[in-house]
């Protein structure tokens, strides 16, 4: 009788282990992308400039899966349940791309590598070593950027760093701000990129 208790008192225990994993695991997942924001062009148009973006460069603990956020100077936390829908380093160049299509404006924006018959005028280079979120909330995108002559030589460089602070404490308010960072970045870009070809300085 003993050993019959016993064993029903296990079979109730794993029933009710079984039971909290599914209730734990029942969150889905929600899962996010950056989107091109750009209302029109920056500044007076200028000529259809063939620009190439990249190589653009990322940091491995960011291209991931997860939402990360830096909890402090040297560790980070990921989102279990909030996720980017494809590579973010992927995702932030097709977005670079189309911000500066619209901004500049121009037809031929290409990302790396472009095949060599599709020669371009000036060519952006990115080193993002920060595209994330502060546990206050900030968003803050820091990039050392290059712009480059269709011969790959060198006309500016500058270190830019933006910061944006959510609308909210939740996820999407959090990606909304990354894409306010990245959209004034693509604005720096397009502006340089136009004074360069109107010979307006660097």
């Amino acid at each position: 009788m003993n050993d019959r208790l016993l064993m029903a008192a296990r079979a109730a225990l794993l029933s009710g282990v079984l039971a909290l994993t599914g209730c734990a695991g029942s969150e889905s997942v929600r899962y996010y992308v950056l989107s091109a924001t750009p209302a029109g062009p920056v500044g007076a148009a200028v000529r259809d400039i063939p620009v190439g973006v990249g190589p653009v460069e990322f940091p491995e603990y960011l291209d991931r899966p997860q939402i990360m956020t830096r909890t402090s100077q040297n560790e980070l936390s990921m989102a279990d349940f909030d996720r980017w829908a494809e590579s973010l380093k992927d995702n932030t160049i097709r977005v670079l791309a189309e911000n500066l299509a619209t901004l500049l404006p121009s037809q031929r924006v290409v990302t790396y590598p472009w095949k060599r018959a599709t020669p371009v005028d000036y060519q952006v280079t990115v080193q993002v070593s920060r595209f994330d979120r502060l546990e206050q909330g900030e968003s803050v995108l820091a990039v050392r950027w290059r712009v480059l002559d269709g011969g790959g030589g060198e006309l500016l460089s500058r270190t830019s760093t933006y910061r944006e602070t959510p609308s909210g404490p939740d996820y999407p308010a959090t990606v909304a701000a990354m894409n306010r960072n990245l959209e004034a970045f693509s604005r720096d870009v397009a502006l340089r990129i136009g004074s360069l070809s109107t010979g307006s300085g660097r």
